[in-house]
This record gives structure tokens, sequence and C-alpha cells, in this order.
């Protein structure tokens, strides 16, 4: 649990923006010119849905409990856990009933979770996502609408993609060009969403080379030795925090040039392939490709980036939820304090998550904190 919330809160990200700026009107001669400046509000709007997406999960917490402590302590599951052979699911002051074994009221109580848990997640996947919604598929759909593609990486070389250039070569534009866009691709009179070619494949598990990690860190570490450096009493003030500015507005715009570049193969020392995964490196979870020279980008089934995100993780949560709710009742001898106290650090861990990981954002993406809501 302690490694997901390091790695989630640590993970690097860059929104890449493939917006191009308007050719405009030149009042003199009237001939048109490539000065119009690109709108930062659909950066700042993507960066603010992933922020929301972070801690949402499959399983509703309230519920969870709720109904895991209404079976247990109000139905009367909790008097099947006494040691006699004789258990029941009313209490009968008549008849003598032995103590409640340990054993059984740790194994009554997490399969009593467990089995509410796996209905939530089965209605969720099969259902809610399908018909309702889903939370993960409309986030690439939001940047597909934005030209706003998403970078992750994980680990040094590992991570992930989202591709969410605009078949339509741009979206900072009005309401009727958006309608215009939408309905365009409702009737195929456009190009498809996905990376290649005649592809609806949007996102992609990326092993990076080594190479680009190289170049990322640099552009990233000499941003943070000039911002992190001492200043002189000249400098301090508003004057300080205006040229930090100015220097992570030069960072950004370097490292959307140069991911930008190389999503589009145009590095010449640095390159990727697209394919899928292998069987057995799809059973393994594994890649044997080798990335020192070239990069790989592994078709998925478009909700592999949620293992950054709570949404992806389910198994872990709900593990951590069954034995923090069965230490609390085998201290405790009490259901309804167990589901109290668990949703009480469910709400703690989220805050924890979601505070750390809007730091992270605003971080990595060079995205002013104060833009996310």
């Amino acid at each position: 649990m302690i490694h997901m919330f390091v790695v989630q809160a640590t993970i690097d990200i860059f929104l890449i923006d493939w917006e191009r700026p308007k050719p405009v009107m030149s009042s003199k001669d009237g001939q048109k010119s490539e000065e119009g400046a690109v709108s930062i509000w659909r950066t700042y709007f993507v960066a603010n849905e992933w922020n929301e997406i972070q801690t949402c999960r499959k399983i509703n917490p309230i519920l969870q409990l709720f109904t895991t402590v209404f079976f247990l302590h109000v139905v009367g599951f909790q008097y099947l856990a006494s040691a006699d052979p004789y258990s029941s699911f009313s209490l009968d002051s008549s008849q003598y009933r032995s103590g409640d074994s340990r054993v059984f009221r740790f194994a009554l109580g997490a399969c009593v979770f467990l089995i509410i848990g796996l209905i939530q997640w089965l209605f969720h996947t099969l259902f809610y996502e399908r018909f309702i919604c889903d939370e993960v598929r409309e986030f690439v759909d939001l940047c597909s609408m934005a030209n706003i593609s998403v970078f992750i990486m994980q680990n040094a070389q590992y991570g992930y993609y989202i591709h969410g250039r605009s078949v339509h070569g741009r979206a900072d534009t009005d309401m009727k060009d958006m309608y215009n866009q939408l309905k365009r691709e409702e009737d195929n009179l456009c190009g498809h969403r996905g990376l290649l070619p005649n592809s609806e494949q949007q996102t992609f598990r990326a092993a990076l080379p080594k190479r680009l990690r190289t170049q990322y860190d640099r552009v990233l570490n000499t941003l943070n030795m000039q911002t992190n450096q001492p200043a002189s009493r000249m400098e301090r003030g508003a004057g300080k925090a205006a040229d930090s500015f100015l220097k992570s507005l030069e960072a950004y715009a370097v490292l959307n040039r140069f991911l930008s570049a190389f999503v589009d193969h145009s590095l010449r020392d640095l390159d990727y392939m697209v394919k899928d995964k292998l069987l057995f490196e799809s059973i393994l979870d594994v890649e044997f490709e080798d990335t020192t020279e070239k990069g790989f980008f592994y078709n998925d089934s478009g909700h592999s980036f949620d293992a950054v995100l709570f949404y992806g993780n389910e198994t872990t949560l709900m593990i951590f939820d069954i034995l923090f709710f069965s230490i609390v009742d085998l201290l405790a001898q009490n259901f309804v304090l167990a589901g109290c106290l668990t949703y009480l650090m469910d709400l703690i861990l989220a805050e924890i998550r979601d505070s750390a990981g809007k730091k992270n954002l605003a971080k990595k993406t060079l995205v002013d904190e104060r833009f996310l809501i």
C-alpha cells in the first residue's frame, strides 16, 4: 500500500499540447502572420480532469461499509461466529451461547466484505462502465477533444502514453466549429483518433529508450537548479517569482517540442515502434524487447494507464480495507466501530493521495497549482 502511494505520487507526467498558433491578419498590409497565441486553458482543463480521477474507485466505500455492517450487525451474521455448533441469526437469552471464535469472526467479516465488494466490482465493470459512465475512457475522449496527449513515466524507462492529438488539427475553437468537428467524426468524414493511420488505438504501454529519459531529466534538472538556487537581495520578492515563472514557461515549451517530436518520429536518434505484446509477455506482464536504441509502444485495452490511479488498484485497496476492518473488529469486537474507522481511514488516505498527486501534477506538468481545483 505504501509502495503504491509513493509510486503514484512521484510519477513523471507531461501534457503534450498539439495546438499550433492561428494565423492572424496584420493590420498594416493585410497579410497573415504566425503570431497568434495558443490558449493554455485546454491544458489546465485536462490537468484538472486528471486530478479529479486520481482517487476514483470502482466500488463505493460508503455503500461497501454500510452494506457490510448491515449484514453483520443488523441481519445478525455476527452470531454465526460463536464457537458452539448451534449458531443462529438472532440472540436468544434463554439459550446458552459460547463466546465468539476469533478465527470464525475474522473469516465471517472478511467473507461478507469480500462478497459485497465483488458484487460491486462486477456491477461496475459489466454494467456501469458500459452503459452509464467510464471515467477512464471519458478522460481519453477529453484528451482527443482538447488536442492534448498525456505522457506518463511510472518508472525510469516504462510508462504509458495517451494519444490525444485531434484529427481535426485544432481544438482551440468556438462552439459551432466544435459541433461541426463532432458531426464529421460521426459521419466518418475525417480520420481516426488512433496514433497509427486508420487505427482507433489511443492508449499504449511504453517501454522507452534511455536517451529519451536522459534528455527529459536534463531539462527538468536544469529548471530545478535554476529555481532552487539562492537569490540575491536584488532578485528577491516579486522579481524572483517572475523569473522562476518565465523559466518554467521556457522548460514547458522545450519539453512540449521534444516529446511531440518524439511521437512524430522526428528525432533522428530517438524512435519507437508500435506493436502488440506477445502472449508470454502479456501473461507475465513483462517486456522482452531491448530498448537501448529504440522504444516500443504496446497496444493495450484502453485502461492500462489506470495503474497509476486508484482506479486500477482496486484489489490492493480492497485487501487493505478488509485487513483494517478485521483488525479493528478483532481488537474491539464491534463491527459498527470497525466500519466507521475503516471509512475514516479511506477518507484520510484519499485526501493524502489527492494532495500528494496534486502537488506532483503541478510540479511535473509545470502547470500552476493555483489552477488545479
